[in-house]
């Protein structure tokens, strides 16, 4: 069992769960964070893909902003963001691929969903740039090809002219191919700590 240890107990990788979204969309937004919740795991996970476990050294100030760690708020959504790091870079690591993205329920409004998907890739990308991966540096090829796809599902907005069950369908594809992105930047950047199962 692989587990990791936090300030307030131990996350083992099998236990693991994605607090819910809105609880933690909820607790960012009662802390004053400038980001959501999806952005938020998207960030986390850039800055493991790009610095590994160095990534734990200052995230939790961009989430929340500096100065802004005291408070009652801050503390809780400190605690809930402790645990999605742990949990995520035990994810990114374990080598079944099972990594989740953090993203609004299926039966919530397509149009919140997509909104959220650019918000995670934008945080993603952002962790990459906090975590040293810039547009000027010399990165593996995939890795730039990821950061501009990111780029533009982060930009993009939906018209969503065609069927519900299109679009729906469209919609998995995204998420699942932002996934397995996410777990091939790790790979990438990362090849002594992730497992060697994306080829």
């Amino acid at each position: 069992m692989v587990c990791r240890r936090l300030d307030r107990g131990v996350v083992c990788v099998e236990d693991f769960e994605l607090p819910d979204y809105a609880e933690l969309d909820n607790a960012l937004q009662a802390a004053g964070a400038e980001c959501g919740a999806a952005e938020s795991h998207g960030l986390i996970c850039g800055m493991i893909c790009a610095a590994g476990s160095a990534a734990r050294r200052g995230w939790l100030e961009h989430l929340l902003g500096q100065g802004n760690t005291l408070s009652s708020a801050a503390q809780t959504v400190a605690d809930m963001l402790a645990t999605l790091y742990a949990g995520t870079l035990l994810k990114l690591n374990d080598g079944d691929l099972d990594l989740a993205l953090l993203l609004p329920d299926d039966e919530l409004p397509l149009a919140m969903r997509s909104q959220a998907l650019g918000q995670w890739c934008q945080g993603f990308l952002y962790g990459l740039a906090l975590g040293g991966v810039r547009d000027d540096n010399r990165k593996p090829a995939n890795v730039a090809e990821i950061m501009h796809d990111f780029f533009e599902i982060s930009n993009t907005r939906y018209d969503y002219e065609t069927s519900e069950e299109t679009e729906e369908a469209a919609y998995q594809e995204i998420v699942e191919y932002v996934r397995m992105s996410a777990l091939l930047c790790h790979e990438e950047l990362q090849p002594v700590q992730a497992a060697p199962r994306l080829q």
